[in-house]
């Protein structure tokens, strides 16, 4: 006896790709899962016993989800409040332990809260703790975990996550992706780099913000100010100048239509990922976090003062309160103005205008920069696997992989790796561990102030010995040349050191000479651990390079110590750029290396 027909499910597009997500989902609870098949086989059979008969269920349950979905929609295949003790924890309590994840640990603790440590001081019992964190995927000091991709997700070629919106129950990432595989870049647009780096607590922090706004969110009161939003991608926009795309949760249809301009250029429109649900929201955030390989890692994560401002916004959120809103900071650029002037350390009376010589390309040895000819042959093994071992400041080396590597005994390595630490390039910690030293600002200053000094010394020494003597330094600079042209940032970093060293070992001084060379390899081991990006400095390198080289050929040792100075100068600014703020003293450089010193023309103009 066939069933009486039933109401009719009539399904939307977006309706029919919320319920086929959800089926298809490994995140996704069962019974949520198995509520969609339900709706989706009620859009084909008439009847509660055919659906039931071809999902093996009965037909109440059919009954039962084919009402509420009628009735509520997607919202009514949801789990209602069930009857007996109301739950301990109110949406302010829940509140309160999200944010609380993001202060410091306890002292005694782990480095992150554990369910045990927040329940001991909220009060609350542990198994509420971890209720809470398991609904909303709040889960400190757990690395993200690459899931599967979805219909939704971000592309697979993003390049940087430059935004975050919130205003709840609205959660938005913003993520840049060149246009068909190839960027599109404003050349008037300021740079932006990725509003965190590759840390462990970026995810923590998504989580955090993603359910702190879905659980301040109204859903009797649906969102409609959409103003701040548009202010937002405006930025957003104005700062990258490409194609952005927006991870989002909460954002009605309407409103997306109307911040959408329909006659756009199709590389400015923002391209929309709607994630079904918060859990969703967080889980593609962190397989966007995961896939590492997919995004370039910034040398100054903002991970902590994005945090402390989430925590600020949280704390002191009302009903009233404005969207929280972060975009990535300009990234720092190379090519800034030097502090010092043109009289600075030369006594000639006026500046040599940049130039270079002008021969072919030289070839040059193989042996990379700050690598002294008499260090013993198993320490610079040792040094160039440290460098080229994509170590992160804190990380231990350890002794093992590189003795099996090296096929060497772990007494060796370690011996060697104590004649690294020697030399500045590693940390050496109880027990004889070695690690990668963290750097700070002072750390850069101390490096730089020695090697201006010693390096304005040994270019006076070079001039001295007139342009006959400068082949290895003219092979160098067309290595330099060549990798500007073609636009080699990794191999630009290399041949602009191995110029300096050419310059060094010219200058026909052993100490100094060797002195200025464990500089070099220290320094390039700061440029490797903060991973610096010279991609748009290739033409202040060579230029600074053949300056020094133009005024060398010229016998002119103060303005060759004058325009190197400059160069110095120009480095410690970028790479300072890329740490985090210290409380270092404003003119501690000064102090260090000397201020500059002004002819008579430049006192007469700064007068004025």
């Amino acid at each position: 006896m066939a069933g009486r027909p039933r109401d009719t499910v009539l399904l939307t597009e977006e309706e029919r790709a919320t319920l086929l997500a959800w089926t298809r989902s490994r995140t996704c609870s069962q019974a949520r899962a198995l509520r969609a098949r339900i709706v989706l086989a009620c859009e084909d059979e008439p009847t509660n016993t055919a659906v039931a008969g071809r999902l093996g269920v009965s037909r109440d349950m059919v009954g039962k989800w084919r009402a509420r979905f009628h009735a509520e929609r997607l919202a009514g295949l949801d789990e209602q409040p069930r009857s007996g003790r109301p739950p301990t924890a109110d949406d302010d309590t829940v509140a309160h332990v999200l944010v609380r994840t993001l202060t410091p640990a306890p002292p005694g603790a782990r480095q992150s809260w554990s369910t045990r440590s927040m329940a001991a001081e909220t009060g609350l019992s542990q198994s509420t703790v971890n209720r809470i964190g398991r609904t909303y995927r709040v889960r400190p000091g757990v690395r993200a975990a690459a899931g599967p991709r979805r219909a939704w997700s971000l592309p697979d070629h993003a390049e940087e996550v430059v935004g975050l919106f919130l205003a709840p129950p609205v959660c938005v990432l913003a993520v840049t992706a060149p246009a068909g595989g190839r960027p599109v870049r404003n050349p008037a647009a300021t740079a932006v780099g990725r509003l965190f780096g590759q840390d462990r607590e970026a995810p923590h922090v998504l989580a955090v913000a993603c359910a702190f706004a879905v659980l301040r969110g109204r859903p009797d009161t649906p969102w409609t100010d959409h103003s701040a939003l548009r202010a937002f991608l405006d930025r957003v926009r104005a700062a990258t100048g490409g194609v952005v795309h927006l991870l989002a949760h909460g954002v009605p249809a309407e409103i997306r239509d109307a911040l959408t301009a329909p006659d756009a250029a199709p590389h400015t429109r923002p391209r929309w990922h709607l994630a079904p649900g918060a859990a969703e929201w967080t889980d593609e955030t962190q397989r966007l976090l995961a896939a590492d390989s997919r995004l370039s890692r910034e040398a100054a994560p903002d991970v902590p003062r994005l945090r402390d401002a989430l925590l600020t916004w949280s704390t002191t959120w009302t009903a009233s309160a404005a969207p929280f809103t972060r975009i990535a900071a300009p990234r720092p650029r190379y090519d800034v103005p030097a502090i010092c002037g043109p009289g600075n350390d030369s006594n000639a009376p006026e500046a040599r205008a940049p130039g270079g010589p002008t021969g072919e390309r030289g070839s040059f040895p193989d042996a990379p920069p700050g690598a002294p000819v008499t260090t013993d042959p198993v320490v610079g093994r040792l040094r160039e696997a440290v460098l080229a071992g994509g170590y992160r400041p804190g990380d231990r080396v350890r002794e093992a992989p590189l003795a099996a590597r090296f096929d060497l005994s772990r007494r060796g390595v370690r011996a060697g790796l104590h004649a690294l630490a020697e030399e500045g390039l590693l940390e050496l910690l109880p027990g004889g561990a070695t690690a990668v030293p963290a750097i700070t600002v002072k750390d850069v200053l101390d490096l730089y102030a020695l090697r201006a000094s010693l390096g304005a010394l040994l270019i006076r020494r070079v001039a001295m010995l007139g342009p006959d003597n400068l082949a290895q330094a003219t092979a160098a600079l067309a290595e330099v040349r060549a990798a500007a042209r073609d636009k080699d940032h990794a191999r630009i970093r290399e041949v602009d050191l191995w110029y300096q060293d050419a310059l060094a070992r010219t200058a026909d001084l052993p100490q100094a000479a060797g002195t200025f060379e464990r500089l070099t390899a220290r320094l390039r081991m700061f440029v490797t651990v903060l991973d610096m990006d010279y991609s748009q400095a290739f033409d202040t390198i060579t230029n600074e390079d053949a300056a020094v080289h133009d005024a060398l050929l010229a016998a002119d040792g103060n303005e060759a110590a004058r325009l190197w100075r400059v160069k110095i100068e120009r480095c410690v600014r970028y790479m300072i750029a890329q740490l985090p703020e210290d409380d270092v003293a404003p003119h501690l450089w000064a102090t260090l290396a000397g201020r500059p010193r002004m002819h008579r023309d430049d006192l007469r103009s700064a007068g004025h």
